[in-house]
């Protein structure tokens, strides 16, 4: 890579970028969440979408070995393709990617890579030396930045640019905010591989983090960078722009694994992607997961759609996940099924990251665990849209997070055989200013109450709302956060409690008082007066269908769009118990047309056969397990 050359001035240059950066483009939230509490979503993901490879690099035999395998990857040029045909084949060796190769299969009901039990493979996309769960690559650097601290800057002065590249990932960082990051949680500080010593992820001084990419380096003392800057920085707090550089320049790109099947057989970390931007992972199945179906660490802007994540058929413990989220920008998770998974999502100390349509269901064991719960210190700024879970938990188990977005979420809190957790939404000590809109929560019948906080704490769990306690799995009042409660935004929520309050007719709050809004209304649910990241009360009622899609994508086919919210009136493959305000979306369909063996794991998975104008034609035939979402 090489810097950018330039006619013009650099001082020229610099003001245009300026300029150009104090424009404000509308977005979808626009009216509803305050500026400070949001960012532009519709960023997340691959420019363009998934890249289509046509270019074959190798056909792979059925008598290939791993090691046959690996060195043609070895030998493979960037944006190529190592092509595998219907078989099984058994890995010898952990597989390995440090370029942006594609590995292909024919479909995930005929190519499976199979990870011996107890051996510790996986198949790993990466910066060569990093290993699954590893440190930065070599030569990292950091520069004070002292200029374009605020939100929406595209300019960033700096104490020197050098060692910096066009196209290059960095990140963007500060000492913690005392008053918004909180890096000790209820179950102690988490570790972390460090950044240049101090790490920013984890226990570390610098947890709230932006990755982003240079377009242009003006001269020695500027960049610019796209996306802008998500969150003012303050100069109080030593903000630097830290960034890696190998033989190759920072992070690998344009990596991805489809349409195969992965049986991980209870190993670790299946699938692992660090260090790579604008990676893939589409029509893939994982079946009989341990910890993390697929990891990914420092990914900017990579994609994970169209996919099938299964767990162990045995009950699992709380470090079974599904998609396990370190450290990464800007990452969209879409169109996935998540079943038989403690904890299907967890994002770990990550920004901007995007939930999209998701269908999270776990029926093994008794425990009913948040099948999203973002995890560690500093989470912030991720948009969950559109899924249908059992529960969302926004946990303080090893520190902070902020500004998340719940919008049009079918959560119900409730699946038959739990006995404990059975709540849709959690948000606990010091995960401060978040927004829930437009969702629909609880299950008619089940839910008695609307939210317990300080002031009605038991230890039963049938309610909608769990605010502001120390440790989720408790109801004492020791170390409450009443921040948590006050700063949250609630706006067009519909829920079970309030609907059976109102006679089974009116769900819906829109509550800016006593009574106003809905007469079960207790209170204000918009933080007007909270200090620093206040919320005007929304200036409407009527909410977008989206906040980071520009308009229904295709692979919804003929399903309800918006398929979830206060203002939809569903006609046809409903969800039960939501008075008829969330449908089935396309991932949910997916799996409940699917066969299944006598647990409910799907046993012919393709994406290529459930997407598209045809998912919603038909009702879908009876499942082998209850589908109470």
């Amino acid at each position: 890579m090489r810097r950018e050359s330039s006619h013009l001035s650099p001082l020229f240059a610099i003001a245009v970028v300026i300029l150009l950066s104090c424009f404000t483009y509308g977005q979808a939230w626009s009216g509803i969440i305050a500026p400070a509490r949001a960012t532009d979503w519709s960023n997340a993901g691959i420019r363009g979408g998934v890249p289509s490879r046509t270019n074959i690099c190798y056909n792979v035999q059925t008598s290939d070995t791993t090691a046959t395998i690996q060195s043609k990857i070895n030998s493979c040029p960037q944006n190529s393709v190592v092509k595998f045909p219907a078989g099984t084949w058994t890995l010898g060796a952990s597989m390995y990617a440090n370029k942006g190769i594609v590995l292909r299969g024919a479909g995930p009901t005929q190519t499976t890579l199979s990870i011996p039990a107890g051996s510790g493979r996986n198949i790993y996309f990466g910066v060569t030396g990093t290993g699954n769960l590893g440190g930065y690559p070599p030569n990292t650097a950091a520069t004070n930045w002292t200029g374009g601290l605020s939100k929406g800057s595209t300019t960033l002065t700096v104490a020197s640019s050098s060692g910096m590249a066009v196209g290059q990932q960095v990140i963007l960082d500060q000492l913690n905010d005392p008053n918004l990051v909180f890096p000790i949680g209820n179950e102690g500080t988490s570790g972390s591989s460090g950044r240049n010593g101090t790490g920013f992820e984890g226990s570390s001084a610098r947890a709230q983090f932006q990755m982003t990419e240079i377009t242009s380096i003006p001269d020695s003392t500027h960049i610019t960078v796209d996306p802008p800057v998500d969150f003012t920085r303050s100069a109080s707090l030593s903000p630097q722009v830290f960034y890696w550089n190998t033989s190759g320049g920072g992070n690998i790109q344009y990596a991805g694994i489809e349409d195969l099947k992965v049986d991980a057989n209870s190993n670790d970390f299946a699938i692992s992607m660090t260090f790579c931007s604008y990676c893939w992972v589409k029509n893939v199945t994982v079946v009989h997961s341990a910890r993390s179906a697929l990891y990914l660490s420092h990914t900017y802007r990579a994609e994970v759609r169209d996919s099938y994540f299964a767990g162990p058929l045995v009950a699992g413990g709380p470090t079974q996940y599904g998609i396990e989220i370190a450290n990464s920008t800007l990452l969209k998770v879409e169109n996935n099924i998540i079943f038989g998974i403690t904890s299907g999502v967890l994002p770990d100390s990550s920004d901007g990251v995007v939930l999209g349509y998701n269908y999270a269901y776990n029926p093994i064991a008794d425990n009913m665990f948040a099948d999203f719960e973002p995890h560690q210190v500093h989470n912030y700024y991720h948009l969950y849209e559109g899924n249908v879970v059992g529960g969302v938990g926004f946990d303080n188990v090893w520190g902070s997070g902020s500004h998340g977005t719940m919008f049009r979420n079918r959560a119900s809190g409730y699946l038959p055989g739990k006995t404990n957790y059975r709540t849709p939404l959690s948000v606990t000590a010091h995960e401060r200013y978040f927004n829930i809109v437009g969702n629909v929560l609880g299950t008619v019948g089940f839910h008695t109450r609307y939210q317990v906080d300080d002031s009605n704490a038991t230890g039963t769990d049938n309610f909608i709302m769990q605010l502001g306690f120390w440790n989720r799995w408790e109801t004492g009042t020791t170390s409450y956060d009443s921040v948590v409660k006050s700063s949250l935004l609630r706006w067009g929520n519909w829920d079970s409690v309030t609907f059976g309050a109102n006679g089974n007719t009116n769900g819906v709050r829109w509550c800016t008082g006593s009574g106003a809004g809905n007469p079960a209304c207790t209170a204000s649910e918009v933080p007007t007066a909270e200090p620093t990241y206040p919320n005007s009360v929304p200036s409407t009622q009527s909410l977008p269908a989206s906040f980071y899609l520009s308009a229904k994508p295709a692979w919804f086919g003929n399903v309800n769009w918006p398929a979830i919210g206060p203002d939809v009136n569903c006609t046809s493959n409903c969800i039960a118990n939501t008075a008829n305000h969330a449908a089935k979306i396309p991932a949910q369909l997916c799996y409940e047309n699917g066969a299944k063996d006598a647990s409910g794991f799907l046993t012919a998975f393709d994406a290529n056969n459930c997407y598209g104008t045809s998912v919603a034609s038909t009702l879908p035939p009876p499942g082998v397990v209850a589908q109470p979402h």
